[in-house]
């Protein structure tokens, strides 16, 4: 998971736009509380692998 998204540049607020879309997402198709929780739980265990360290507090890379 780490190689994969190291040379993305991932930062702490863009990970966070991420669960915001997932949490939508799972609202929007009426995910049941427990396995929301369950899917958390997965995506959280990889948080450490995809947000860039040092750039916890980076602002948004703009697109071209």
């Amino acid at each position: 998971m780490k190689e994969s998204h190291q040379d993305l540049m991932i930062t702490a607020a863009e990970w966070e736009a991420f669960l915001d879309d997932l949490q939508q997402t799972l609202d929007k198709f009426a995910v049941p509380q427990a396995e929301q929780a369950e899917i958390k739980t997965i995506v959280a265990g990889t948080r450490a692998d995809i947000v860039v360290q040092g750039r916890e507090g980076a602002a948004p890379k703009k697109s071209a």
